[in-house]
């Protein structure tokens, strides 16, 4: 077996591996097998996963559970997902569980899909305590589930004359409501979030007098806390401005799909803040250091979960994000030369979700670390061949800001000279979508990371003695609501400035939406593919 880091991401590696056949040619089959075996990390996840990448001809599962020493102890449950008809773990005599599978087709991997856990098909193992009530209705286990969780929220929030205090001294009487919730939003993501920092052991801990905050009292005075802690500070400073505040749980949708059936609390993994006053809803998470107020992780928008209340709790949807949640102004003056080749300056801006995602991956990089990450993805965007140099990172503390990337950048065969002409493609920048519409069929739905709007402006100075003989007319395509496009160019002066949009306004489509889809970002890529002529006056004239 070789082993190798495929691709590193900010914080993250991902290896492979591999291994090699020898003779190995098209029509073979190759056939492997391997068996996984180990001992449980904890009571509370374990799981068969039944489909994979590959056809799966035969597998057989078992599971040995946890020995009851007495009828305090947890029992073993499962709950299954996907699975084929008449298959299910059958327990045995001496109380494990097993389970045989055969050609179990595939789970597809494709650009765009859904999150692999939502389409496999899995057993999942879980362990509930003897004192739990057993065959509860799912109305009945979620509305137990909230009352707890309501009750966590109070115990934490008692110490109603500290946050009193702590609220006199951000906010003023007389402020408008939503002014009250940014002050109070702003003053919460002033605390240090423990989430963001790599995990410390006890010893590090003990060095940096590092305590669990039991309520809202200790996260104030000691001036750290967990994520979920900071939300649940912000709603208790919220209430106490007289606003209705609560939790909201949500199952990321880039992880897996929420099903209340399942009575599974384990993927509710998203804290979020609900929040009402001056009449108006808010969704907020003052977890998500680098987010500003109203603006919120693009997996926990459209994520469903639930949302805790007095009596229990409710099954909720988030709101989707706006286009103008999320934006990339891409800008660059390019100067020709005679040769074909281009280098001019060029400024990336990353608003809103962009942003705040760049933010977050790189958090934990200095700052040679951030713009050698920053530099390959801008380099990546721009034809083969290309280098982008960075002079300049600005904004990066402030979460309100766009980040603004400057810098140099070259363009070795820019522009293909042919006799005494040269032909220049109008769109600088590739399509981030190049590859994943090459495919004539798809087995997956398509989703979307978030909605947003891409706004390129190009400025293009042809070599001395060279002028623009013909511009190609502006191009539109609209998809309906969906998604839109238009390039066009126009002459200043000596150069040609060519303005880009692309904006995407939904982020779910179906298979039968495929073609379609296909078709859009085919034409998009062409109309990009259109090229600019330039010719050399002096040698027309002298032909």
């Amino acid at each position: 077996m070789y082993e190798k880091i495929v691709e590193r991401t900010g914080e993250s590696s991902y290896l492979t591996k591999t291994f090699a056949f020898s003779n190995v040619e098209p029509g073979c089959i190759v056939e492997y097998k391997y068996r996984e075996q180990f001992k449980p990390r904890h009571l509370y996840n374990e799981r068969w996963i039944i489909s994979g990448p590959l056809f799966m001809r035969d597998a057989s599962f078992s599971i040995i559970p946890f020995v009851p020493r007495s009828d305090l102890d947890p029992t073993l449950y499962f709950r299954t997902k996907g699975l084929p008809p008449g298959s299910l773990p059958q327990r045995q005599s001496d109380k494990s569980y097993s389970m045989e599978v055969h050609n179990i087709p595939p789970v597809k991997e494709e650009p765009l899909m859904p999150p692999v856990r939502a389409l496999e098909a899995r057993v999942d193992f879980f362990y509930r305590d003897r004192d739990e009530p057993f065959g509860e209705t799912g109305e009945q286990f979620w509305n137990r589930m909230g009352k707890k969780w309501s009750g966590e929220l109070d115990k934490f929030l008692n110490k109603k004359s500290v946050l009193e205090q702590e609220l006199s001294q951000t906010v003023a009487a007389g402020d408008a409501p939503e002014v009250k919730l940014r002050k109070i939003y702003a003053r919460v993501q002033k605390i240090r979030d423990l989430n963001y920092e790599p995990a410390k052991t006890a010893s590090e801990k003990k060095a940096e007098d590092i305590k669990p905050d039991e309520n809202a009292e200790d996260v104030l005075k000691r001036n750290y806390a967990s994520g979920r802690q900071l939300n649940w500070l912000f709603i208790g400073l919220a209430r106490t401005a007289g606003f209705e505040a609560t939790e909201v749980y949500l199952v990321p949708r880039n992880r897996d799909v929420f099903t209340p059936a399942g009575q599974d609390i384990s993927g509710l993994t998203a804290d979020l803040v609900w929040a009402q006053a001056g009449g108006k809803e808010y969704w907020l998470d003052p977890a998500a250091l680098y987010y500003p107020f109203g603006l919120i992780p693009w997996y926990e928008t459209e994520s469903q979960g639930v949302r805790v209340t007095k009596q229990g709790t409710e099954f909720v949807k988030s709101p989707a994000g706006a286009t103008s949640d999320a934006t990339v102004l891409r800008s660059a003056e390019l100067e020709l030369k005679d040769d074909g080749s281009a280098v001019g300056k060029l400024q990336m801006e990353f608003s809103g979700v962009p942003g705040a995602a760049q933010r977050t991956s790189l958090r934990r990089d200095d700052e040679q670390g951030r713009r050698k990450v920053l530099k390959n993805e801008i380099q990546r965007a721009l034809p083969p061949g290309s280098t982008f140099e960075i002079t300049n990172v600005a904004n990066w503390d402030d979460s309100a800001a766009a980040l603004r990337v400057e810098g140099n950048v070259t363009v070795p065969e820019f522009g293909s000279p042919v006799g005494h002409r040269m032909l220049v493609p109008i769109a600088l920048f590739r399509s981030s979508y190049e590859a994943s519409f090459n495919a004539e069929h798809r087995v997956n739905p398509i989703r979307f990371s978030y909605r947003f709007q891409q706004l390129d402006d190009i400025k293009i100075h042809g070599p001395v003695g060279f002028k623009f003989a013909a511009l190609p007319s502006k191009k539109s395509i609209n998809a309906g609501s969906m998604m839109s496009y238009e390039i066009s160019a126009t002459e200043q002066g000596d150069a040609v400035e060519v303005k880009r949009n692309f904006t995407l306004s939904e982020i779910g489509f179906t298979v039968d939406s495929y073609d379609p889809l296909r078709s859009f970002f085919g034409n998009m890529k062409s109309n990009d593919a259109v090229q600019l002529v330039l010719e050399n006056a002096g040698a027309a004239k002298s032909d």
